[in-house]
């Protein structure tokens, strides 16, 4: 018979491992973007009169 409490204590490590990993990544990638000192701002054209109401 299978071992289900060896299993299930398996299985939840390695999805600890994994969210350790993507909380990890997360925090690199927000750490990068919050690094950057150089905000970039677009203007965005203005619509034409003529293409009001039309979506």
């Amino acid at each position: 018979m299978p071992d289900y409490e060896k299993m299930y204590f398996q299985l939840f490590r390695a999805t600890e491992r994994a969210i350790s990993i993507l909380i990890e990544a997360q925090r690199a990638c927000e750490e990068d973007y919050l690094a950057d000192a150089s905000p970039r701002l677009v203007e965005l054209p203005r619509p034409k009169p003529e293409d009001a109401g039309r979506e």
